[in-house]
């Protein structure tokens, strides 16, 4: 199953406790990235957060995995998590 995952870091949050934990964010996004749970990341286009793709068997393990990121543990990030199904709605074109 799919799952869109937008995160934003929290209103009045500043660079400084942003800058720390960069990289280590990136490098739990590798993590992800590479074992196949997540499928694609992109910036927001105003810079504001993030949106990725996850796909993985429920939304306990995407809950699970998303705590673990080192802006969410420091209190900093939040996120949205939309499941996903498969769009249908083309069929009623052939009915």
């Amino acid at each position: 199953m799919q799952f869109l995952v937008i995160a934003r870091v929290l209103e009045g949050v500043s660079m400084e406790q942003i800058s720390p934990l960069v990289k280590l964010e990136v490098a739990k996004v590798w993590e992800y990235y590479a074992s196949g749970l997540v499928r694609t990341i992109h910036y927001i286009a105003d810079m504001s957060g993030a949106v990725l793709l996850f796909e993985a068997p429920s939304v306990e393990i995407v809950d699970r995995a998303l705590a673990e990121f080192p802006m969410a543990k420091a209190g900093i990030l939040k996120f949205e998590l939309l499941p996903l199904k498969p769009y249908v709605g083309i069929t009623e074109l052939f009915d």
